[in-house]
C-alpha cells in the first residue's frame, strides 16, 4: 500500500508526486514533450506498448453468454456467488488489458468484459451510445439479490461505469475511474475521424477501430446526458487522473467533482508526471486504489 493511501481518506485529494528526472530524463522529456499528445494517440490507436499476458494457473475462464443483437463475452475468476468487481475497458481495448488484475481473490468475483463490438463481445451492428453500452453490460451486475458490484472504469470505461451507477444505484457498492472522460465539452472531434465514419472509408478499418470511432462520436452526446444523470449516484467514487494525460486531460475530474452530488464520498488521486495509461504504467497504485473502493464498498481489503 503506497504511503498516501494507507488509510484510504474520503473525502480526499492526494497527488502523488512523480519521481525526480536524472538530467539526461530530464532533457529527453524536454525534446520529446511537443510529440506527446502524438505518441498517446498513436498508442491508444494501435495498442503497441500496452499488450499484457493473462495469469496462468488461478481458474480464468472466458465465458459467453447471449446478447440483444450479438453476444457478450468477459473473462471472469472466482466465484460467481463472490463480491463483484466488474472492469470495464476503453475505446478501443479489450478484456485481456485487465491482466495484472485478474487474480483469484477469495470471495470475490472478477470480472473483465469484451465491450459490445470489440474483441469477442460481437454485435451484429455498433453500439454506439453510451447508455445502450452500459445496458448491455448492466447483467454482469448479477442476478436480483447479488451484492452491490464494485465498478472500475478505464478512459471510455469510466462514463459506461458512471452511467451504470447512475442506472442502478441499489446494484453499484462504489465505483473506481481512471483517466475516465467526462465533460462533453472537452471532447476533441478529429476531421480525420469524421472521414472514417463514412461507409467506405470504415469499410476499410479493421472492425474494433471502425467501432471506436463511431461510438467516441457519440461520446459528446452520451457525455451531455450522463451530466444530468450524475445527481442520481449514490456509490463513493475514486478518481485516478495523470496529470500528464494529453487523451482524457485532468479537467474531466473538476467536471465529476462539480456535478457528483455535494455530499457523496469522492477520492481524488493525482498522479503527477502520467499520461493516459495509468493501467499499464501505475500497477500497484491502481491496485492500492482499487483496495480502498472495496473498502468503500464495505469489503474486507486484500
Amino acid at each position: 500500500m503506497l504511503p498516501e493511501l494507507a488509510t484510504c481518506p474520503i473525502p480526499a485529494e492526494i497527488t502523488i508526486s512523480a519521481p525526480e528526472p536524472n538530467l539526461a530524463e530530464l532533457a529527453l522529456d524536454t525534446i520529446l514533450a511537443p510529440f506527446q499528445p502524438l505518441r498517446e494517440q498513436f498508442t491508444a490507436i494501435t495498442g503497441l506498448g500496452l499488450e499484457a499476458d493473462l495469469p496462468e494457473n488461478v481458474g480464468l475462464r472466458r465465458i459467453f453468454r447471449p446478447a440483444e443483437g450479438g453476444t457478450l463475452s468477459y473473462l471472469a475468476v472466482g466465484s460467481p456467488a463472490g463480491q463483484r468487481i466488474l472492469f470495464l475497458h476503453g475505446s478501443p481495448g479489450l478484456a485481456e488489458e485487465w491482466a495484472h488484475f485478474l487474480v483469484d481473490v477469495p470471495g470475490q468475483y472478477r470480472i473483465a468484459v469484451d465491450r459490445p463490438g470489440f474483441g469477442d463481445s460481437r454485435t451484429e451492428v455498433p453500439v454506439t451510445a453510451l447508455d445502450a453500452q452500459a445496458g448491455a453490460v448492466a447483467p454482469l451486475l448479477g442476478p436480483p439479490g447479488t451484492a452491490p458490484a464494485v465498478l472500475v472504469g478505464y478512459s471510455y470505461g469510466g462514463p459506461v461505469a458512471l452511467r451504470l451507477a447512475a442506472d442502478h444505484p441499489d446494484r453499484v457498492a462504489a465505483v473506481l475511474l481512471i483517466g475516465s472522460a467526462a465533460d462533453p465539452g472537452l471532447e476533441e472531434t478529429h476531421p480525420l475521424q469524421l472521414l472514417a465514419a463514412q461507409e467506405f472509408f470504415s469499410g476499410l478499418l479493421p472492425d474494433e477501430l471502425a467501432h471506436a470511432n463511431a461510438e467516441l462520436l457519440d461520446l459528446p452526446d452520451g457525455l451531455q446526458d450522463l451530466g444530468e444523470a450524475l445527481a442520481g449516484i449514490t456509490a463513493p467514487v475514486t478518481m485516478v487522473q495523470g496529470l500528464s494525460d494529453s487523451l482524457v486531460p485532468p479537467e474531466n475530474v473538476s467536471y465529476l467533482r462539480a456535478r457528483l452530488p455535494p455530499d457523496l464520498p469522492q477520492r481524488v488521486i493525482l498522479v503527477e508526471g502520467a499520461d493516459h495509461f495509468l493501467p499499464w504504467t501505475s500497477t500497484s497504485l491502481l491496485e492500492d486504489a482499487l483496495g480502498c473502493a472495496l473498502g468503500d464498498a464495505g469489503w474486507v481489503r486484500r
